[in-house]
């Protein structure tokens, strides 16, 4: 069954709800770089995010066993959290800022570049976009600042509002197939 294409054209951004995470990872046969992918939650409550992003990642990762996040980006968090009937360890760092790395059986580990909620929606969508491109070697830091920059100079090319993004690579929600 196919899910619907993720897409960040701005006017979707209003129907997007909590249920369907803004995430968009790199082809895992062809992943470069610090990150495998970005996602924009749409609050700092850890929590509430991880439930729907897990979801969205379980039938890729199978069980997901641990979770470690930047414990400066999301408001306080138990340790642990019940998810599809497994304990999931979570576990504050202070060592990859603005990242979330998720650990599951099959696949070993995916780290994630996550967008501050608050960020502009033009520089989240370009940030979860070059987080997500095969070919990007760029830290955190650099894909944040250069979607900031990039958001700044105008709005996305129409070419980029569209499901498959610039490259015409198809934008799914994660597990999509």
């Amino acid at each position: 069954m196919s899910a619907p294409p993720l897409s960040f054209e701005m006017s979707q951004a209003r129907r997007w709800t909590i249920a369907h995470p803004r995430l968009r990872l790199k082809p895992a046969h062809r992943s470069a770089g610090f990150v495998q992918g970005g996602w924009w939650p749409h609050t700092d409550q850890l929590y509430i995010e991880l439930r729907h992003l897990l979801a969205s990642l379980s039938s890729r990762s199978g069980t997901i066993e641990r979770v470690i996040y930047d414990e400066n980006s999301w408001s306080s968090a138990s340790l642990r959290m019940e998810f599809r009937g497994h304990s999931v360890i979570l576990e504050p760092s202070r060592t990859s800022p603005k990242t979330l790395t998720v650990i599951g059986t099959r696949f070993g580990t995916l780290v994630l570049l996550v967008v501050p909620p608050d960020t502009e929606p033009a520089a989240a969508h370009a940030a979860v976009m070059a987080a997500a491109d095969p070919d990007d070697m760029s830290t955190t830091e650099e894909l944040l600042a250069n979607a900031t920059a990039a958001a700044q100079d105008g709005p996305p090319a129409s070419n980029t509002d569209q499901p498959g993004g610039p490259d015409g690579a198809s934008a799914k929600r994660v597990g999509a197939r």
